[in-house]
């Protein structure tokens, strides 16, 4: 079973042209940008966590987190294929959702803008590790 499951691998790597260190790579970085790097934002975050004075009972700290990993992801890829400008597409896109609460909560703004920055340096340190 195991050969099956091996032989059916490559197979599929060749059938696309992948060369299995490229998955392996991809695979990893994936990996990394998604809980370790949840983790790590989240940790330096605690302390500048702002309180929701409109919503006290809402907590939206999962959404918060796929959104940061999407983002990661997305600035990654664009990032590998040297497209550097559509970086900020993925952050100006970000900013305006977020647009309404930013212009009126200045401590929410400062968590905001920490966070994301802190994103695109995560996305950049494990491009510039894997990819370079």
């Amino acid at each position: 079973m195991t050969e099956f499951c091996n032989t059916g691998i490559i197979a599929l790597f060749e059938a696309f042209d992948l060369p299995g260190m490229t998955v392996v790579r991809w695979a990893v970085i994936l990996l990394l940008i998604h809980k370790p790097a949840n983790i790590l934002i989240s940790n330096i975050l605690s302390g500048y966590r702002p309180s929701d004075k409109m919503n006290p009972d809402v907590n939206d700290r999962n959404a918060g987190r796929m959104i940061g990993t999407l983002e990661r992801i997305i600035m990654t890829i664009f990032l590998s294929i040297s497209q550097y400008s559509a970086v900020g597409l993925v952050l100006t896109a970000k900013s305006i959702a977020r647009y309404d609460r930013i212009s009126k909560d200045q401590a929410f703004a400062e968590y905001y803008l920490l966070g994301t920055l802190l994103s695109t340096i995560v996305s950049i340190v494990v491009s510039l590790l894997f990819l370079a």
